[in-house]
């Protein structure tokens, strides 16, 4: 076992003194955080394990701007048979090679699970997967960290969302990730540095704010699918938000309440006793955990069009 020290930290660009209890409000949500960032190193290091880990802050500068810098302390060990892949300076392993806006990859993976606590957020207030900035910033990351590690996108992304899979995780998360960007709202949406990387003001505007409503939340969860085959069970001409329902083959067994979205026209579905869709599939949070409630209809195709291309034999 090794005990390393990897340098962290964060600026928030305010411009006026940041009041004692965001200050504490925001160190326990980045120590929370991190901690998440810390779980999932193993699954991205091949025989590592952490022992330990501490965040420690190393300097604090409450005026203006607020900075925060940040030792993690790690203690961590490696299976035997695999020692001899380990670098002679361990911090190497998690040094940044493509360029020097991160100190080291544990930035990159704190910022990962920031940024989709945020995109979380944004969907729960939309009631829907959106494309905002705060999900663009957590693709670009994954991009990136998929780089570093040589590791699929796809594959990444399974790491994440299995770490956050139960209801008690996600609200965690999002509660967290909200909280991290509270000195910015409340000083005009000041942007913020995770080492030198600026996140822009636009962006923490994206983000909800963490309140009181948060208490009242429901945390609805949505899923998008790509090419489902629908089976429909009502329909109703005239409207898009009720007396639709059908079956999402290969999804749940269950006849689920239709949501028709725009583009799409309840006319594009009139009629049809099967169709082909891009959904998304809404879950409700109750005692039993995540239980699908609602199909969000975003995209209708062709008769036949996405099941005879993915029936094409492989020509590789």
């Amino acid at each position: 076992m090794k005990e390393i020290r990897l340098p962290f930290s964060i600026s928030y660009q305010t411009e006026s003194v940041t009041p004692v209890a965001d200050v504490i409000a925001v160190l326990e949500a980045t120590d929370a955080l991190m901690r998440d960032a810390v779980f999932l190193l193993p699954s991205l290091y091949k025989g590592l394990k952490v022992e330990k880990c501490s965040l420690n802050a190393h300097k604090l500068t409450p005026e203006s701007p607020l900075r925060e810098y940040f030792l993690l302390a790690l203690v961590v060990a490696f299976q035997d048979d695999l020692v001899g892949e380990v670098p002679p300076v361990i911090e190497d392993l998690f040094k940044v090679t493509v360029n020097d806006r991160y100190d080291t990859i544990v930035t990159v993976i704190f910022m990962i699970v920031v940024f989709y606590g945020a995109g979380l957020a944004v969907d729960l207030v939309k009631k829907a997967v959106s494309d905002s900035l705060p999900r663009e910033k957590y693709e670009e990351l994954l991009d990136f960290l998929a780089l570093e590690v040589g590791r699929p996108v796809s594959e990444l992304r399974q790491i994440v969302h299995a770490r956050f899979e139960k209801p008690s995780a996600v609200r965690r998360l999002v509660g967290h990730s909200k909280q991290l960007f509270l000195p910015s709202q409340k000083d005009r949406n000041a942007p913020v540095l995770f080492d030198r990387d600026l996140i822009s003001s636009d962006t923490v505007r994206d983000i909800p704010y963490a309140g009181d409503s948060d208490q009242k939340q429901d945390f609805d969860k949505y899923d998008p699918h790509h090419g489902v085959e629908l089976e429909m069970h009502a329909q109703d001409k005239d409207k898009a938000a009720t007396g639709w329902a059908a079956v999402a083959t290969g999804i749940s067994p269950a006849r689920l309440k239709v949501r028709v979205v725009e583009p799409v026209q309840p006319s594009d579905l009139w009629g049809k006793d099967f169709v082909t869709a891009d959904i998304v599939l809404v879950s409700k949070l109750t005692a039993n955990g995540y239980q699908p409630f609602e199909i969000q209809i975003s995209e209708v195709y062709p008769t036949g069009e996405v099941r005879s291309a993915l029936s094409q034999p492989s020509t590789e």
